[in-house]
């Protein structure tokens, strides 16, 4: 697979480092010859050069890449250009693009960008679920406007009991996707499976009834 970076800051730079370690093939391009430089050791190909110059672009055959990230999120007009000119100029098939706002992300999706991110609001919001009442919840994941996914260490009081017994699940009206122990895990789990200490559950439903569950 091949993937191609525009954009070396913070989130991008992250992006193809996590990427080559997953051995996708990377490009990495941003106007910064520093930052080319930084990554150019780490990424499989690297380039310095003006994203809103469409010659520049056109050299770069992104047309052979599974897919193109823009991971611009500062400069709002250069991120919104760019995506207009890869979906309809190059017409390539599926371009990401990083939003700062939720305008910003509105402009992209506009443009036709096929997924849109916003990394920072998608954090406050993994982290805003592990705090407060929500604080035997770890990673956190939303699955839609009042729905979500989230890590919950078994309580105490199912240790010795039989996954099928255990009202927790039926009471709040969530479901059990996974358990994980020992950094194993198994999907949909037996209700013959009797709970140990320190396993962990990922269980998914309605966001106010994962508060409860657990708690």
């Amino acid at each position: 697979m091949k993937v191609a970076i525009l954009g070396l800051g913070r989130f991008g730079s992250q992006l193809v480092e996590e990427l080559v370690g997953m051995g996708v093939e990377v490009l990495a391009v941003d106007a910064d010859g520093a930052r080319v430089n930084y990554l150019a050791e780490v990424a499989t190909l690297a380039a310095a050069g003006d994203l809103t110059d469409f010659e520049f672009l056109s050299s770069l055959a992104l047309e052979t890449y599974d897919s193109v990230a823009v991971a611009i999120g500062s400069d709002v007009a250069t991120s919104v250009l760019l995506t207009l000119t890869l979906k309809r100029r190059l017409e390539l098939p599926h371009v990401v693009a990083k939003a700062s706002t939720n305008d910003h992300a509105e402009a992209l999706r506009l443009t036709g960008a096929d997924i849109v991110v916003n990394p920072e609001q998608e954090a406050a919001i993994r982290l805003a679920h592990t705090l407060g009442p929500s604080s035997h919840l770890g990673e956190y994941l939303s699955l839609g406007p009042t729905f979500g996914c989230a890590k919950l260490e078994a309580p105490a009081s199912a240790h010795g009991k039989h996954l099928g017994t255990l009202d927790a699940f039926t009471r709040h009206n969530v479901v059990l996707l996974a358990l994980i122990r020992d950094d194993v895990v198994t999907f949909r789990p037996d209700r013959e499976v009797v709970v140990e200490p320190g396993d962990v559950w990922l269980i998914a439903g309605d966001d106010q009834q994962l508060r409860k569950a657990g708690s």
